[in-house]
């Protein structure tokens, strides 16, 4: 299992000190302290948390465990809403985003390789997805639509973009932190254009551009583009 410097998992994930997430369940916090909807507190053996999905009554949450010598480990941990238990498990690359395909909980790696939790084992699957990608859209059947960013790094892979794993379309474009969105049934998108913006509306199921304009101010959800 690799070792990773928590200084460095923290800027390559982008995460913020105090940052804090609730559904209609649980509230977590980044340091690994979870409340329940009616209350009850836990303290988790990982701390840097910075994805979640809850399937089920079933909440998956991603982050580090640490040593004393600083270095960490990723980890996904699983917790029902009543909080009555907990099952960790470690990876050997981070966990990028967790989501559903054909009803059964996966996660990308920031390497892009796919697995599939079965049986309480996390399993390799043979699907491999460009790496840093995220899932934006699931309709936890077939259907998925895949994002992945340009490397900000020089040497690095500079294509992006997005595409769908059912209906078979691919849009290429430039982007790097801010991740596409499924906003009123459409996908929508920023994309970096020498040094401009263009905000662009796609149709789920052609993968065709429907609206673009160009876009100063980009706000904190883009689901608020018009």
């Amino acid at each position: 299992m690799k070792k990773y410097k928590w200084i460095f998992a923290v800027a390559l994930l982008v995460l913020t000190a105090y940052q804090a997430s609730a559904n209609n369940f649980i509230l977590w916090k980044q340091d690994g302290s979870v409340t329940s909807a009616n209350g009850k507190k836990i303290q988790l053996e990982i701390q840097g948390i910075y994805d979640s999905l809850e399937y089920n009554s079933i909440n998956y949450l991603t982050g580090f465990k640490i040593d004393k010598e600083g270095n960490n480990s990723p980890y996904i941990v699983q917790i029902p809403n009543d909080l009555s238990s907990t099952q960790y498990w470690p990876f050997e690359s981070i966990p990028n985003d967790i989501f559903i395909h054909r009803e059964t909980v996966h996660v990308i790696t920031m390497n892009g390789e796919v697995y599939e939790l079965n049986d309480a084992k996390w399993n390799l699957t043979n699907k491999q997805f460009p790496r840093e990608s995220q899932i934006v859209y699931s309709d936890h059947k077939d259907n998925l639509i895949v994002c992945h960013p340009a490397s900000m790094e020089k040497t690095g892979d500079h294509n992006s973009g997005c595409f769908s794993a059912a209906n078979n379309w691919k849009l290429g474009f430039i982007w790097f932190n801010i991740v596409p969105k499924v906003c009123n049934g459409q996908l929508y998108l920023v994309e970096d254009s020498n040094n401009s913006k263009l905000f662009k509306q796609v149709n789920l199921v052609t993968g065709t551009v429907v609206k673009s304009s160009p876009v100063k101010n980009v706000p904190d959800d883009i689901c608020n583009l018009k």
